[in-house]
């Protein structure tokens, strides 16, 4: 029977599908045999006979090299297998939770520079792309790229309308090869922790399947039009700080389309230091736009290295390449706060209970071991000049304790305190007298003050609000449902319970707690509505009797936790 739409009966498609299925192997084995062949080229012929990949393997991939340190030879190899494993390397440079210190800082030297593709291809991507010729949809298109990376390049043009843009690019057949190289990381990441049982403590198949997540939304250049249309709505309000512009009409999934920006990059120390604008004032705009994003909008810019910051000639600060960004969501961003202001104030065990409430528990964790680990690693950067320390490394340093003591760091985490490295470094490079530790608790406090408006109160409430009136409507079906099973059988105990005594004083207290519950969820909705209706005195622009109401829920939540605790402390 012919498959609806192909004309073809379901054998043949069966035969087409293994035909195509066999022929994307072959060429991944070529591909494979490429990978183990560099690898072992490079010291690692053990490891890959471990994993069952010898036959893979030539005469020549065996020939020995110049000895160097494992890392070295790690990160040779990224750059000899190309973009997916540059980028992978780049991912693990993140990773200071699971990858030694030492792999991190050479995997901080993959660069992600290759030669152009020919414009004939380009020009074939991007007419395919926008569906008509280039000098239809240009007045001008420079076929010289004005940069070019693993992943795109970029080209200057003009629009028929008159705007200076310049347009990334993605390369030809780029995407394949990426989810081709992925298809095998995959695999090599089995073998992995199959036959090499040491390497499970590193999670390889998850560190891939992470890899996989993030690479998938850097391919698409739509997803990288709307981060920055959102981060430039965001920063509308800073003046000195400039975001591009996207025309949406030329841009696809492989093609972007932005404002240019012309100026002096920060990679250009010698035209910087001819500025009129002080160094010290480019790194004060340049640290509160960032801040901004983290600590207020909760989306920022996640590769501030040199070449995506420019001077514009009006002494704007400007941002390009949004490839790469980061989102925190509200619990995130209000630990981070609370982490500036601990860390600066030495409040180490502040610092401790925050991973605790920001991390992702593997184990059991001993919250004074971790509170004294911090403090002893930490505490004797504090207040060392300022050109001695980078506080975002400090703040990295600290996520490997965490990950010591079985917490699992947020990736969202590690991409800020990693952006927090290249924003101090660079900050450093132009006034050795930044610090952005004091600027970010500066803002901190604001934010936290900012925190606890009318608005946010009201809000914050709401939720608790929801939450207990879930609590208060599932109490009574849970309580039914233990009554049930409990006379289904002849009201008697099974020894499964060790302490009856126990069971029933905790029946006795989860009934206080259903009323207090109840008691607390009626305060709240009353506090709420006197906030949005207020009547009576105010105190500090607050009601009275909201205040009374507040109180009353949260001396009878109090209450009924103290009820709880009391009965299962017995």
């Amino acid at each position: 029977m012919p498959i609806r739409g192909t004309g073809l009966p379901s054998f043949a498609m069966k035969i087409l599908s293994t035909a195509t299925t066999l022929t994307s192997a072959f060429k991944n084995a070529g591909r494979v045999r490429e990978i183990v062949s560099i690898f072992a080229r490079n010291g690692f012929a053990d490891l890959m006979t471990r994993m069952r990949m010898q036959r893979f393997m030539t005469k020549r991939s065996q020939e020995s090299r110049p000895v160097l340190p494992i890392e070295v030879r790690l990160r040779i190899c990224f750059e000899e297998l190309g973009p997916t494993f540059i980028k992978l390397g780049q991912l693990l440079a993140s990773r200071p939770d699971i990858i030694p210190e030492n792999f991190i800082t050479e995997f901080e030297k993959l660069q992600d520079q290759v030669s152009p593709v020919a414009f004939p291809e380009i020009r074939a991507i991007v007419e395919g792309e926008l569906r008509d010729t280039i000098g239809n949809l240009f007045a001008t298109f420079n076929d010289t790229p004005l940069a070019a990376a693993s992943i795109a390049q970029v080209h200057r043009a003009t629009l028929k309308t008159g705007e200076q843009v310049a347009v990334k690019v993605q390369r030809p057949g780029i995407e394949r090869s990426i989810q081709n190289d992925i298809s095998i990381l995959r695999g090599l990441a089995v073998l992995l922790e199959r036959y090499v049982p040491e390497t499970r403590i590193f999670n390889p198949t998850g560190l891939v399947e992470e890899f996989f997540r993030t690479i998938i939304f850097e391919l698409d250049f739509f997803i990288e039009a709307n981060n920055i249309r959102r981060i430039r709505h965001n920063l509308a309000e800073k003046t000195q700080i400039a975001i591009p512009a996207t025309y949406q009409s030329h841009t696809s999934h492989r093609v972007l389309c932005l404002e240019y920006f012309d100026g002096v990059p920060f990679s250009d120390r010698v035209r910087l230091a001819e500025l009129k604008m002080s160094a010290a004032d480019i790194v004060e705009v340049g640290a509160d736009a960032f801040f901004h994003m983290v600590m207020q909008d909760g989306l920022f810019h996640a590769d501030l290295h040199a070449g995506n910051l420019i001077i514009l000639n009006d002494n704007r600060l400007g941002f390009i390449d949004f490839g790469m960004v980061g989102r925190l969501s509200k619990k995130t961003q209000d630990s981070i706060l609370i982490i500036f202001t601990s860390l600066l104030d030495e409040d180490f065990e502040t610092l401790a209970a925050e991973y605790l409430n920001i991390c992702q528990n593997r184990g059991s964790t001993d919250i004074q071991r971790l509170q004294k680990d911090l403090m002893d690693n930490i505490s004797p950067y504090i207040g060392m000049a300022l050109g001695d320390v980078n506080v975002g490394r400090v703040l990295m340093r600290s996520t490997s304790i965490a990950a010591r003591h079985q917490l699992i760091v947020p990736r969202e985490l590690m991409l800020l305190f990693k952006a927090m490295i290249s924003l101090e470094t660079l900050g450093k490079r132009l006034d050795t007298q930044f610090d952005l530790l004091a600027l970010g608790n500066r803002l901190a406090r604001q934010m936290l003050t900012g925190r606890y408006s009318k608005e946010r109160i009201v809000r914050d409430l709401l939720v608790v609000g929801r939450d207990a009136q879930r609590l208060f409507e599932m109490s009574p079906r849970i309580l039914t449902r233990f009554l049930r099973r409990w006379s289904n059988n002849n009201f008697a105990f099974e020894h499964r319970n060790r302490d009856i005594e126990l069971l029933a004083r905790s029946i006795h207290a989860l009934s206080h707690a259903i009323l207090l519950t109840g008691l607390v969820l009626g305060s709240f909705l009353i506090a709420i509505t006197i906030i949005l209706h207020p009547f009576g005195p105010l105190i500090a622009d607050t009601p009275l009797f909201a205040i009374i109401a507040l109180g009353l829920g949260v001396a009878s939540g109090l209450l009924g936790l103290s009820r709880l605790k009391k009965a299962y402390k017995g």
